[in-house]
């Protein structure tokens, strides 16, 4: 997903080819983000400037990003809430929209199967989350049914995607 945009669109023509240099490089970004180009250089005995540029082609291609994930049990918000959304279809992508306009969602994205939205949201108290179910969800048009789940545990939260190397 480029950042500051609503969707997600998949350009195959536009893909980046990645080697062995590319995937090892974001590898050690997994290990560390804020790993310098210098370090990474370092580490793979490549010149900086190639490290450098690799990283703007991956970042410019949107490949990689980096973003500072907050950590809401952290900061006194303690109930996670997935949701199932039934929607009309007609509404689906204008309904996505406006859930993803809401401060309390975290995640929103169309999905197939029995449901056609899943979202995350983030609350302090069970009232607050009450709240938002009869308050600004409830007043989204186009809303059929929702399943909610709490979030109990959390056992892993990162998303850490290695791809394999292009062929060419």
């Amino acid at each position: 997903m480029v950042p500051g945009t609503a969707t997600w669109d998949v350009k195959m023509e536009k893909r980046i080819k990645l080697n062995s240099t590319d995937i090892q490089i974001i590898k050690y970004l997994h290990k560390d983000a804020r790993m310098s180009a210098s370090a990474i250089a370092d580490e793979l005995k490549l010149p900086e400037s190639s490290v450098r540029h690799r990283l703007n082609r991956l970042v410019n291609g949107g490949v990689i990003e980096f973003v500072a994930q907050t950590s809401p049990l952290n900061v006194g918000y303690p109930v996670w809430i997935m949701m199932e959304i039934e929607v009309e279809t007609v509404m689906i992508r204008k309904v996505a929209q406006q859930l993803a306009d809401l401060n309390e969602m975290y995640i929103v994205y169309t999905t197939t199967g029995a449901f056609d939205i899943s979202a995350g949201a983030t609350f302090r108290t069970n009232k607050e989350f009450i709240d938002f179910l009869a308050g600004p969800f409830a007043a989204i048009k186009g809303i059929r049914r929702v399943t909610t789940r709490a979030i109990l545990e959390v056992y892993k939260r990162q998303f850490k995607f290695v791809p394999p190397v292009d062929d060419d």
